[in-house]
């Protein structure tokens, strides 16, 4: 296969994989609402904040140097792979001991048992962490998407049996760890026919790697904070409870992002790793990118403010209405920080993980102070913070980054983001106008009109003024049928 062909075999793949997951995912959240209250939700949003935080030091950034790296000896990768396992136990041992000081800092005790079972991923995931990896980077994306549309099912499968046998909580923990343990079993069996680590360490071997993984693994750590802040706050200041009601919102504000976004750029980094010396192709692929994610993810997130309310009802039921207008705020926070996600993928193609943890670090410190500023209003306070960091954040990220590795103008990467903002907010802003005019207030019907009247001006326009996203749907359709 061409790396053309590659790339819409992995788009294609990829795209099925995030669709099937998040659909399990929304319905596992939708029947554990049910059996479950905002303050077991809450905890869980504390325990995952740590668990994820954890899990990046697990990966030492090793995995964006693999990747990044084109070609890797026998010798390389079974240090790197016993770093790994290394890495995962050693933090397995520390978050179990710091566990009651977690507990202590939230006045929950029963963080202590939450945290330290959720730890035992550590252990299990660094046993295979290496053979996904491997997968990704040579573009087999049908093996990878495969595995995780299982893995899904098995947590929402193990989720659901245990809420409606009243383990409450500990739904979520158990399917957890039973889906990670399936995921690791499947990578195991299959990695190890085609890649056997022999029992060597050789630092010199991976010093490089390392050294970049370093700097990748600093820069994530920062990305997490920047992106976790509001929940280590909520919950510190605000309470278990008002936490729960947030995160619902919240994880439902990023969840057209979390599909969306990896299509593209799980498939785009490999091939930007390839073209990393020819400046002219790899800006074409960034800005290509941004203009794709924009398109997709700008139509998506402003329908869903519009239909934050019949969503929040009809997944959720009427307990969790308070989530309503965060859901509003957040869905447009959640538009705007989708694009920023290819930054990262230009940045590592580019071996420049150090630019990326000192721009990072420098965006933390404004939102710490900002968002705990926000918070003085509450989660609307919160969630409208987030918001305005994340505009204004765009052109600093165009001027430190996108500029000066792509040679991308502020006209061209702008046109990227604003043309599909306004295409769909024109949608949008139509039906309500149309809505309001015709005088219909029952929330389902509006919806569907306004959702049809989007969809309509979402064709005629990008059919318009944006052919060539058109386009690679149809090339991807005919892909599928081929």
């Amino acid at each position: 296969m061409s790396l053309r062909e590659k790339v819409l075999s992995g788009v294609k793949w990829t795209t099925l994989s995030s669709a099937i997951n998040t659909l399990f995912q929304i319905l596992q959240l939708a029947i554990l609402t049910h059996y479950l209250s905002s303050s077991d939700f809450g905890l869980m949003a504390i325990v995952y904040v740590i668990i994820g935080f954890s899990a990046l030091f697990m990966d030492m950034g090793i995995s964006a140097a693999i990747i990044h790296k084109q070609h890797l000896s026998h010798e390389q990768l079974s240090s790197l792979y016993w770093l790994n396992v290394f890495a995962g136990v050693f933090l397995f041992l520390v978050v179990y001991m710091i566990a009651p000081f977690i507990a202590d800092f939230y006045h929950q005790e029963s963080l202590v048992v939450l945290i330290r079972l959720l730890a035992l991923t550590f252990v299990m995931n660094a046993f295979a962490s290496q053979y996904k990896l491997l997968l990704q980077k040579e573009l087999k994306f049908n093996i990878l998407s495969k595995i995780s549309i299982l893995t899904v099912f098995t947590s929402l499968l193990l989720a659901t049996i245990l809420a409606i046998n009243d383990f409450g909580i500990y739904s979520l923990v158990y399917a957890a760890l039973g889906s990670s343990f399936f995921n690791t079993v499947v990578f195991l069996s299959m990695g190890m026919k085609e890649h056997r680590p022999s029992f060597i360490f050789n630092y010199r071997a991976i010093r490089f790697m390392i050294t970049f993984g370093l700097f990748q693994m600093a820069d994530r750590s920062i990305t997490y904070f920047n992106s976790q802040f509001d929940v280590i706050l909520i919950g510190k200041l605000l309470g278990v409870e008002a936490l729960g009601i947030y995160s619902i919102a919240k994880n439902l504000s990023l969840r057209p992002a979390k599909v969306i976004n990896p299509i593209i750029t799980r498939v785009t980094f490999p091939v930007m790793s390839k073209l990393q010396d020819d400046t002219q192709k790899l800006r074409s692929i960034y800005l290509k990118t941004i203009n794709y994610l924009s398109t997709v993810n700008f139509f998506i997130y402003i329908l869903m403010a519009v239909l934050a309310e019949p969503i929040i009802l009809i997944l959720f039921g009427h307990k969790w209405e308070e989530s309503i207008d965060i859901l509003r705020i957040l869905a447009f926070y959640g538009a705007i920080r989708s694009t920023g996600n290819p930054q990262g993928t230009l940045l590592l193609s580019k071996g420049k993980a150090d630019l990326s943890f000192y721009l990072n670090l420098g965006k933390f410190f404004i939102m710490v102070a900002v968002i705990y500023i926000g918070s003085h209003w509450g989660l609307i306070g919160v969630a409208w913070s987030l918001l305005l960091l994340t505009t204004g954040f765009i052109f600093p990220n165009w001027y430190i980054v996108v500029r000066p590795l792509s040679g991308a103008t502020l006209r061209s990467y702008l046109l990227q983001i604003v043309r599909p903002f306004l295409i769909s907010i024109s949608g949008a802003l139509f039906g309500e106008l149309l809505c309001y005019m015709i005088g219909i207030d029952n929330i389902y019907l509006k919806g569907i009109i306004i959702t049809g009247i989007m969809g309509l001006f979402f064709y005629v326009l990008n059919h318009r003024y944006n052919r060539e996203f058109l386009q690679v749907i149809v090339d991807l359709l005919k892909r599928k049928r081929k």
